[in-house]
Order: C-alpha cells, then sequence, then structure tokens
C-alpha cells in the first residue's frame, strides 16, 4: 500500500528496492512511502564481517529493512537489515505481496461495476473497515460467511457479486480436510449391521467419508475449501448418526481431530 506524502516511523518494518550500491552502503526506494529513500550502512547489513557489500544487497532486489532512524529535517531515513529476523522479514513480504495482488483485483472489479476512481477508493476504504486487510475481503467473499458480512455490512449487492466472482477467478484456494472420530456400540445381535447402515446413510447424505480403525471407532472427514462451513458439516453428520444409533438401542460419542 502506497503511503503517499508519509514517513515511516522507528522500529517499523518496510518493503525497498535496492537502487544504489556503494562500497560501505546501499540505498533502498521505499515501496510504501512514495518518492522516499533509506540508506543501509554496510555495518547493518549482516551480523558478521562483511567484506563485500554486494553479496548481501543487490541493484534491483526487494527487501525486507527495519527502520532504525527517521530525521525529516536532513530527509534522511536510516535502515538496517540485519536486524530483521526471518519469519518477520517472510511475513512483511508475504503481506506485501497480498497487498499488492489485492490492488488488482480491485481494479478489476472497479472496471466490471464501471466505477470512479472516487466509488473505488470508496469501496476500498469499507472493505478495509470490515476485514481489516483489503486481500482478506476478497478471500472472505468466496465464503458463504464473509459473503453475508458483506451484506450486512451495506456493501451494495452487484458490488458483492463481482467481488467474489473476480476472487474466484484470481485466487486458489486449496481444499482442507476437517477429520473426527465416532465410536458407535449397539449390543443387538444384528449391531454391526445396523452400524454399518446409519454410516452408509449419512456418507450419502452428508457427503463424507467414513473409514473403519477398530472397534468402536470410525472416522468421519469432509474435504472443503470453507473451514468453518466443513466443521458445522461434520458436526451435524456426527450428531445425526449418534441420534439415529441410538434410536436402534446403540450409543455414540464424537469428537474432532
Amino acid at each position: 500500500m502506497i503511503k503517499e506524502d508519509r514517513w515511516p516511523q522507528r522500529g517499523e518494518l518496510i518493503i525497498g528496492t535496492v537502487v544504489r550500491v556503494n562500497p560501505y552502503s546501499a540505498f533502498i526506494s521505499l515501496e510504501e512511502y512514495q518518492g522516499k529513500e533509506g540508506m543501509i550502512h554496510i555495518s547493518e547489513v549482516a551480523g558478521k564481517w562483511v567484506r563485500d557489500i554486494r553479496e548481501f544487497v543487490k541493484t534491483g532486489k526487494k527487501i525486507v529493512a527495519l527502520v532504525m532512524v527517521v530525521d525529516r529535517e536532513k530527509n534522511h531515513i536510516t535502515l538496517s537489515l540485519k536486524r530483521v529476523k526471518r519469519y518477520d522479514a517472510e511475513e512483511k513480504m508475504k503481506e506485501y505481496k497480498r497487498d499488492i495482488k489485492a490492488k488488482k483485483m480491485l481494479v478489476v472489479v472497479s472496471k466490471k461495476l464501471n466505477l470512479s476512481q472516487n466509488e473505488s477508493q470508496d469501496m476500498e476504504t469499507k472493505l478495509k473497515e470490515i476485514f481489516g486487510e483489503l486481500f482478506k475481503a476478497f478471500q472472505m467473499s468466496m465464503t458463504s460467511e464473509g459473503y453475508d458480512l458483506l451484506r450486512r455490512k451495506g456493501i451494495p449487492e452487484e458490488w458483492t457479486k463481482i467481488i467474489k466472482i473476480v476472487a474466484e477467478e484470481q485466487m486458489e484456494v486449496k481444499e482442507t480436510e476437517i477429520k473426527g472420530i465416532i465410536e458407535l456400540k449397539c449390543s443387538k445381535p444384528n449391531g454391526i449391521d445396523l452400524i454399518k447402515k446409519v454410516l452408509e446413510e449419512a456418507k450419502e447424505k452428508h457427503e463424507i467419508e467414513i473409514k473403519y480403525i477398530s472397534a468402536p471407532k470410525y472416522s468421519l472427514l469432509i474435504r472443503t475449501k470453507e473451514a468453518k462451513l466443513g466443521e458445522r458439516k461434520l458436526k451435524e453428520a456426527s450428531e445425526e448418526i449418534i441420534k439415529n444409533i441410538k434410536a436402534l438401542g446403540g450409543e455414540g460419542s464424537f469428537k474432532v481431530e
């Protein structure tokens, strides 16, 4: 996200592109702060002696750096590379890439809806207010809960539909597996057959995978792109199975893995 006419804060992680490299320093264009550059001294490049600064920073390379000093009067920003933890750098870069992708999707949405620049900016502001992050707004629009939330928060129906369509076109959503263990017992002479019948009915009705583990345990599994919906469906299926086996004189219990 471009932050025009703003300055980074001391202790903030920034995304930057190396634009110049000198023997003892490197200059970084701050991607999120339009028109501003920061400087990394060779002593702040790595936590060890650096023979050649170009081994760590090369022109054109995109990096994550920590803001050490901000001097507005001198128009000077000092950065550090060595003080950035690997995990924090990876998360910051992921966040930056998500925002870039979300911005591109917003442009597509705006074109499809023929929105003005102001209307597009208003949409971005509203989506961030609802979800905290533009990328998450697109991500959640593909779920029934997220879609409903957009409508409840006053996003026009036409906008919501297009947001969902664009998200589905441009975002790959991986399936997740929701698993659980159900224990079923029935002391009747034909108890095993009754259990099998109840499980087969649930398998067909709720579209779940059921596998025998060892008496009296069975695994229930649902593959879905909506985790919360999958959890709800698995719970409903297990409750129905237990209800039906109890009606036949048996008993059961369920727990999510």
